[in-house]
């Protein structure tokens, strides 16, 4: 599970961040920013997934007093 969903955060980051170059040079591309904005959602949602299961994936997400996070897994350590 942990791969599924980290994979899969990992694949709409890495569309978004390709519509963003794209929309730098066609920046009036109605489909492309609809596109990038569906993208965000996704990246968004998969995120949101990911940490509800595992905690968070930076420390910029640390919204906590607590830096008990570093005492879990890592998240290249799966669920093993």
């Amino acid at each position: 599970m942990h791969d599924d969903v980290l994979t899969q955060l990992q694949m709409y980051d890495f569309a978004l961040q390709e519509a963003a170059l794209f929309l730098n040079s066609h920046p009036h591309d109605k489909e492309a920013l609809s596109y990038y904005r569906t993208m965000q959602c996704c990246s968004k949602q998969a995120r949101e997934e990911y940490e509800a299961l595992h905690g968070t994936l930076t420390n910029r997400e640390n919204n906590s007093c607590s830096w008990a996070y570093i005492h879990g897994k890592w998240p290249w350590e799966g669920d093993k």
